[in-house]
C-alpha cells in the first residue's frame, strides 16, 4: 500500500465551456510541479483562475471516493504528506478507518484522522464475524466457554452481534472499531501549515501583473 494521491486537475472555465484539458498531479507535490500542471491546462491566475478535479486515484483503498472535485490542492498535499510519514501498520489502520467512514466526510476529517489513529483498534487477523467471535471466546472477554460447549456455539452470530453493539466493522484490512479515546482536532480547516502550502499560479502570470519598475522615458522632441 502506498500513501500517494493522484489528482487529475482541469481548467474549470474551459471545462464548463465543454473543453477538457487536464493534468495529473501526484501528492505530496511541490509548488514547481503545481505551477507546471497549471500552466499545461492554461490556468494563469488572470484569464483562468479556477480548477476542478475530475478524477482521483490512491494506493489507499476507498480514499479516492472520499475526495471532492473542488478540493484545495494545499489540503490534498497536507493529507498526502501526513500519510507519507505513517508507518506501514498505521497506514493499514488509516485505510481501515477510511473504509469505516466515521471520519472521512471531508479533507479536514481525513487530515485529523491521521493524527488520531490511536482512537481505533485494528485486528488484522479478523476477516469474518466467526473469526471475531472465536477471538472473543478465546480471550474470555465476556464469559468463559468450555471446549466441549464450543462445538455447539454460534461464533459468527456472537461476533456479528458484538460488532454491531460496539460500532465495529469488517474491512479488507481486518476488524476495526473506535475505542472511544478522545479525538483531537489538530487541523481546523482554516490554517494550513506553511510547509504543506504548494498552490501558486505560474510565474509568468505574476510577471504580467507586476507593474514596471521604472516609468517609460518621456519622448524627446
Amino acid at each position: 500500500m502506498t500513501p500517494e494521491i493522484t489528482a487529475h486537475i482541469a481548467n474549470l472555465g474551459k471545462y464548463n465551456a465543454g473543453t477538457l484539458t487536464d493534468a495529473a498531479l501526484v501528492f505530496p507535490t511541490t509548488t514547481e510541479q503545481v505551477q507546471a500542471a497549471l500552466r499545461s491546462i492554461g490556468v494563469d491566475g488572470l484569464r483562468y483562475e479556477e480548477i476542478i478535479i475530475t478524477e482521483y486515484s490512491s494506493g489507499v483503498p476507498g480514499l479516492a471516493a472520499s475526495l471532492g472535485e473542488y478540493a484545495h490542492l494545499d489540503e490534498l498535499n497536507y493529507l498526502a504528506a501526513r500519510m507519507s510519514v505513517l508507518a506501514p501498520g498505521q497506514l493499514e489502520k488509516f485505510a481501515a478507518a477510511v473504509c469505516h467512514g466515521e471520519y472521512g466526510g471531508n479533507l479536514q476529517d481525513l487530515i485529523n484522522l491521521t493524527y488520531n489513529l490511536d482512537c481505533y483498534d485494528l485486528l488484522p487477523e479478523v476477516k469474518t464475524y466467526e473469526d471475531y467471535g472465536r477471538l472473543l471466546v478465546d480471550t474470555h472477554r465476556e464469559f468463559h466457554l468450555s471446549p466441549k460447549a464450543q462445538y455447539y456455539f454460534d461464533f459468527a452470530a456472537y461476533g456479528e452481534d458484538t460488532a454491531i453493539n460496539e460500532g465495529g466493522e469488517l474491512t479488507p484490512q481486518g476488524y476495526i472499531c473506535n475505542n472511544r479515546s478522545p479525538f483531537q482536532k489538530v487541523y481546523d480547516a482554516l490554517n494550513i501549515p506553511q510547509e504543506y502550502r504548494v498552490f501558486q499560479y505560474p510565474m509568468q502570470a505574476k510577471a504580467r501583473e507586476r507593474p514596471p519598475e521604472h516609468p517609460p522615458a518621456a519622448p524627446t522632441r
